[in-house]
């Protein structure tokens, strides 16, 4: 089975997810735990970007590399 649309790892939304975590924790008077789970929630998301950003970037070489041989033919 698939992933349902739900469960799609968006960049975009992440990167707005994480400004909006920074923001909270940067303004609002947060208790403690929940500044904490805000900041691991954070760190969650960081994470799943670096991983996609990687990704990306390993598909871009590909295309570059794939480019190039089909200029040197």
């Amino acid at each position: 089975m698939g992933k349902d649309n739900k469960d799609e790892f968006k960049l975009e939304d992440a990167f707005a997810e994480i400004e909006g975590i920074i923001d909270k924790l940067d303004h609002d008077e947060l208790p403690l735990k929940d500044s904490i789970d805000l900041y691991g929630k954070g760190a969650e998301l960081i994470v799943k970007c670096k991983e996609e950003l990687s990704g990306i970037e390993k598909e871009m070489i590909l295309i570059s590399d794939t480019l190039s041989d089909e200029e040197e033919q």
